[in-house]
């Protein structure tokens, strides 16, 4: 039976850093090292990890959800689409994500669970501090 990962994730960012973290082609590729093609368009197609995931966007509230169907292409053909909702929100002084992965086949389960931290989470915090939490600076 298919899985579902729920995972909140605090960053040193405001969330409005974090959803263009996700939704920004450009920074999306910077922070995983993989490059990754995303569209905040309804309907659009989006693609990461070099086109080893693909999926459509199905709703977007900008600087505050996110959701997209994705697949990975070692899927079988009988497997549905997962879909995975992004929550950004203020915490403290910077931000949150809560991220909710549905409908993930039994045996990609443990893989794709870890592999939001070792190849998102973690990434997103070394970007972050490198380039900075998103604020603008005073001048």
């Amino acid at each position: 039976m298919p899985k579902t990962i729920v995972q909140t994730v605090k960053f040193n960012a405001p969330p409005e850093a974090l959803y263009a973290l996700y939704t920004d082609s450009r920074k999306h590729s910077e922070a995983t090292g993989v490059k990754a093609v995303m569209s905040t368009k309804i309907g659009g197609s989006c693609g990461a990890w070099n086109g080893g995931l693909k999926g459509i966007t199905l709703g977007v509230v900008r600087n505050r959800v996110f959701v997209q169907t994705w697949r990975s292409n070692d899927w079988g053909s009988d497997q549905a689409d997962s879909v995975l909702a992004f929550f950004f929100e203020k915490d403290g002084k910077g931000g949150k994500v809560t991220m909710v992965h549905a409908n993930i086949p039994d045996e990609h389960y443990p893989g794709i669970k870890t592999g939001w931290t070792t190849y998102y989470w973690t990434p997103w915090k070394k970007y972050i501090a490198n380039h900075g939490n998103g604020k603008k600076s005073k001048s």
